[in-house]
């Protein structure tokens, strides 16, 4: 019964890091992507449970 418990603890720590690396790696390609839009695209920052999480938009959107 306790290997259980330690199987599914393990399971969601090993999980959670894994989604933080993946979001830094995707807001790194956010970056990447909306340098080499035109200047109408900026970078928002949004909060989640992960932590920041990075997207280009375009300022038509940001405006409503």
């Amino acid at each position: 019964m306790a290997k259980s418990y330690l199987a599914v603890i393990l399971g969601i720590g090993l999980g959670g890091l894994l989604s933080v690396a993946g979001q830094k790696h995707l807001n790194q390609r956010a970056i990447e992507t909306c340098r080499a839009q035109p200047d109408y695209h900026r970078i928002v920052t949004l909060t989640s449970w992960v932590g920041d999480a990075k997207a280009c938009m375009h300022i038509r959107y940001l405006g409503q």
